[in-house]
This record gives structure tokens, C-alpha cells and sequence, in this order.
């Protein structure tokens, strides 16, 4: 076997498949940003279908609803934007899958998240937002709010209403 035929084989056999997995890993991970992810695993329904529910009092639904995340939804909400954080989302998402199937994690069927929602997530969008800086209510609270002393989640209730 000469040296080309060996470098060409070392490239299919070695070369190709990493490249492969490299794309269908990357291609995964944004799919894992999209709604239809969240609501392609049963155990969501329960939150896809509040979210989209017309009548939902919500949070989620009153975003939906109205526009205000015009796309990727629950993970707009839900990722935390520090550095490693769309990762982590996503690894959390797949520790949601691997504990609704072994029990391992969390009890079977519960869907919590995994750490307090970091009120960051809300202010990335209503933090420079007018209404929100120059509510009174909120100029109240706004330095435990943004130290994350108060989170937004005591005072706008509720964030899901599932009908599980």
C-alpha cells in the first residue's frame, strides 16, 4: 500500500465520521434553541400547549401570544446568558431526557428546572425597556432585582400554567 492510498485511507476512515459527527453535534445543538425541540418530548406538552393556549393567564402565553420572543421561545427564557450558558441550557435539556427515562436526577415525570431562574434572563429583554424602568413599582425594587435578591418571578406569577 503506498503512502497516498494510507493518507487516503487515514481521511475515510478517521478524517470523514469526525467531520460527520462535528456537523450533526452542531446541527443538534441549534435545533435544541427551536420550540419544536421543547415540544417534540411528550413530557412538555402539558407547558408547549399553555404557552400556546389563547385563554393562558401566563407569562409564557402573554410572550407567545404577543409577539414579544418572536422565535426560539422556551430557550430564550431559558438559557442563562452567562458565558458557558447555551451550552449548559442545552446539557440541562438533555439531563431533563436522560432523568424522565432512568428516574435518575429527579422523580419520573417531573419537569422543574434545575437551578433559581436568574432574573438576568429577564432583563436582557425588558432591563433597557422604558415601561419597566420607569414603572414605580419596579424603581422600587430594582436594586435587589438586578443584584438577584428579589427575582421577577415573586411578583409575575404565574410563569406556566400546565394542564398536566
Amino acid at each position: 500500500m503506498s503512502a497516498t492510498e494510507k493518507l487516503l485511507l487515514v481521511l475515510v476512515l478517521g478524517l470523514a465520521p469526525a467531520l460527520f459527527a462535528l456537523a450533526v453535534f452542531a446541527l443538534s445543538f441549534n435545533r435544541a434553541e427551536r420550540l419544536g425541540f421543547c415540544a417534540s418530548c411528550h413530557t412538555m406538552t402539558p407547558w408547549v400547549a399553555d404557552l400556546k393556549n389563547p385563554n393562558s393567564a401566563s407569562l409564557a402565553s402573554k410572550h407567545y401570544r404577543n409577539r414579544w420572543i418572536v422565535t426560539n421561545q422556551c430557550y430564550t427564557c431559558h438559557v442563562n446568558y452567562e458565558f458557558m450558558g447555551p451550552i449548559n441550557a442545552k446539557l440541562d435539556g438533555m439531563r431533563h431526557v436522560i432523568a424522565y427515562y432512568t428516574g435518575i436526577g429527579m422523580p419520573q415525570g417531573a419537569i422543574k428546572i434545575y437551578e433559581p431562574f436568574p432574573n438576568g434572563n429577564c432583563l436582557r429583554c425588558h432591563g433597557a425597556a422604558q415601561n419597566f424602568n420607569h414603572s414605580p413599582t419596579h424603581a422600587a425594587v430594582m436594586q435587589q432585582v438586578r443584584a438577584n435578591q428579589l427575582s421577577c418571578t415573586v411578583c409575575h406569577q404565574s410563569i406556566h400554567t400546565p394542564q398536566g
